[in-house]
């Protein structure tokens, strides 16, 4: 453990990586899981991708090409774009979500061990067809979830680089607030990932994980190569969170789940 300048008990981060990820909204920590913990994550991930699950129900999302019929599907585990909500239904999936090693980090960046799971999603860009994600910012999405300061915790399944679609950020966006996404995509799509606003790309080795803020700006670019690139990414919000319930555009998610701590009446 480390104790701060100011008294506070990290359980796993250094008081420089906590202070990197504040000012740029990101954070690498390498070879964080086991190669026998990563390797339980994409067996049980392409067993609900194939649909030999029984007890996943949902969930699964297939690539553009093969959900608007452009091409046929021939292997159902390399179509498929994205599971998402499977670690409230998968006790292999709820263990990654609930890993000491990730909550740890966690529970520094969010400076509490009071802790709910949000949501997850992994995705798994397959080979040749794995579509490119945009710039955005995730609590554009969550926009019903208030403060929006939530972490999310990008897990490699497969070696993450600029060939497969790693993950790039623009570091200190998530102090820019909430964004409109026709801003993201018109407005300022010329100066992010340039020379005003350069982005960094992250390539992470599998069992590494990159850590970012829910109003960070991010992208993934497409998988051009030949080689898979699975990332399975749990979402955690302090449990003293709320959730607006007049906001109706936002995803519907199933009962928010205890990761670590209390639960508090009247919050999420």
């Amino acid at each position: 453990m480390t104790i701060t300048a100011e008294g506070r008990t990290l359980r796993a981060l250094t008081e420089d990586q906590v202070t990197r990820f504040v000012v740029n909204g990101f954070l690498v920590v390498e070879d964080l899981l086991s190669p026998p913990e990563v390797e339980a994550v994409s067996a049980r991930a392409d067993r609900i991708a194939a649909g030999e699950a029984e007890h996943v129900s949902g969930g699964v999302q297939l690539e553009r090409i093969y959900r608007e019929g452009e091409a046929e599907v021939g292997d159902r585990v390399l179509a498929v774009r994205k599971l998402h909500q499977v670690a409230v239904q998968d006790g292999v999936m709820w263990a990654h979500a609930t890993n000491p090693k990730i909550v740890d980090v966690i529970a520094d960046l969010l400076g509490t061990d009071d802790i709910k799971l949000y949501g997850d999603q992994l995705f798994m860009k397959p080979p040749g067809v794995g579509a490119e994600q945009p710039w955005h910012q995730d609590s554009a999405s969550w926009r019903d979830i208030f403060p929006m300061d939530l972490v999310s915790a990008w897990t490699a399944i497969d070696e993450a680089d600029r060939g497969n679609g790693c993950l790039e950020f623009v570091p200190g966006t998530q102090r820019w607030g909430m964004m409109q996404r026709p801003m993201l995509l018109g407005t300022f799509r010329e100066d992010l990932g340039g020379e005003r606003w350069p982005a960094v790309a992250v390539p992470l080795r599998p069992g590494s994980v990159s850590f970012h803020h829910s109003l960070t700006v991010h992208r993934s670019g497409a998988n051009t190569s030949g080689r898979r690139r699975r990332g399975y990414a749990t979402h955690y919000m302090r449990a003293t969170s709320w959730k607006d319930d007049s906001v109706t555009d936002a995803p519907k998610q199933p009962p928010f789940r205890q990761v670590r701590g209390r639960s508090y009446p009247g919050r999420v």
